[in-house]
């Protein structure tokens, strides 16, 4: 069984696959790939047989081993997923004590060597003040040896996945550090699935434990610095998780109507997505994107709190919705995703749309004439029905006035309500 699970060690080239220059290293690393399904199949085999017979160590070393290929990374095919997946259904059933055991002696001594300066490693509680002093984060970083493993991180999720809620008390100096080690890593591949396990771990713990540990100002610091990754090929991915998780710990932490919250949740929007990703994703077309679709939940959450950013989310939200310079016309999904956005922030402050009607309708004008495509035509409609439930003084004076402009062109706009 070793033989076999040692042949399942991801080699650690895999980690530079996109920028690997040598064909020779990526056809190895091509023929490694397929030769995995042969061994996943082989251990499946062998486990049909002494499935019942295995230790709590065989079991935990086969998941751990296993769980690598339970992703959609480079070293991962669809054929060796679905082994994978089918091979971990054998172990979901009470799988508390190999969770421990996995935690313990197959993942905790990965990532050993790089201890996450700001935590407790025998606690997994917030340190008072980073250990080893200012250069911390600097050496944090140094000889990562965590990633000569690559796929480890499918693991950790793996073990969150299926980590009852009542075991977080006991096992939080085993499940945080490597969760906070991801998160704060350099490389945005690994930021994301930080934030992916983060996510999962919120659903299913109490906010309690986040507090008493002062975890939960660790990872709202960490998902505001996920951020600021603008320009990566992850950016599509980690902004939208980061603005989730962000508002799924502010709501877990905070109590309605507190300060605590609205402070928090003013310090995502206004802090987070219009101060740090919008004045840098005016040509960056995925990380705008990305954050206009990740943006109505926030202001659902917010409610009449996002009054105080209204010339800047109208200004934003309507700005996709008219030809760009010389002519061109801005994307259908960002034209979209913004008047989606657009209706649910007329929705959370309708007593303020008043004084933005005419700059909303302006846009909207401008992209009903200027587009053909059904859905971004569908959402027009959308705002125009929102705009009339929160300022209904638009069906007596701008929806006539524009059918009498052109009564064809606008009918459908207009009387849609």
């Amino acid at each position: 069984m070793d033989l076999v699970l040692s042949s399942l060690h991801v080699p650690a080239d895999f980690n530079r696959y996109d920028s690997i220059p040598e064909v020779e290293v990526i056809a190895r690393l091509d023929r490694w790939k397929d030769a995995v399904v042969g061994t996943l199949q082989e251990l499946d085999t062998r486990l049909q047989q002494e499935h019942a017979n295995l230790s709590l160590k065989e079991r935990a070393d086969i998941v751990f081993a296993v769980s690598v290929f339970d992703g959609d990374d480079a070293w991962v095919s669809p054929h060796s997923r679905r082994l994978a997946t089918h091979i971990l259904s054998r172990f979901e059933e009470q799988p508390l004590p190999l969770i421990v055991q996995m935690l313990q002696h197959n993942i905790k001594p990965v990532f050993r060597a790089n201890p996450h300066p700001s935590i407790n490693l025998e606690t997994g509680r917030k340190l008072v003040r980073p250990a080893g002093g200012p250069m911390a984060s600097q050496d944090f970083y140094d000889n990562q040896l965590w990633k000569d493993r690559p796929g480890v991180a499918n693991a950790v999720l793996w073990c969150v996945r299926h980590l009852p809620s009542d075991a977080y008390d006991e096992l939080w100096h085993l499940v945080i550090p490597p969760i906070m080690a991801l998160l704060d890593d350099y490389e945005a591949r690994y930021k994301l699935m930080g934030v992916r396990i983060a996510s999962v771990m919120l659903e299913n713990i109490t906010s309690s434990i986040l507090k008493r540990t002062g975890i939960d100002s660790l990872l709202l610091a960490s998902f505001n610095r996920a951020f600021t990754v603008l320009d990566r090929p992850e950016t599509p991915l980690i902004l939208p998780a980061a603005i989730s998780a962000s508002l799924a710990l502010i709501i877990s932490t905070t109590q309605v109507g507190s300060a605590a919250r609205f402070d928090q949740l003013c310090g995502l929007l206004g802090d987070g997505i219009i101060g740090s990703i919008w004045p840098y994703a005016s040509d960056r077309l995925p990380a705008l994107l990305a954050s206009i679709e990740a943006l109505p939940p926030v202001v659902e959450a917010l409610g009449v709190g996002c009054a105080r950013y209204l010339k800047v989310l109208v200004a934003q939200l309507t700005h996709p919705l008219v030809p760009l310079e010389y002519g061109n016309a801005p994307p259908a999904t960002l034209q979209i995703a913004s008047l989606r956005a657009l209706c649910a922030v007329m929705h959370a402050c309708p007593e303020r749309m008043s004084h933005w009607k005419g700059t909303i309708l302006n846009g909207v004008a401008r992209c009903w004439v200027g587009s053909s495509d059904k859905e971004v035509k569908l959402e027009l409609k959308n705002v125009c029905r929102g705009l009339a439930v929160a300022c209904p003084s638009v069906l007596q004076e701008e929806y006539p006035r524009f059918i009498a402009t052109d009564a064809e062109m606008f009918r459908d706009l207009c009387t849609s309500q």
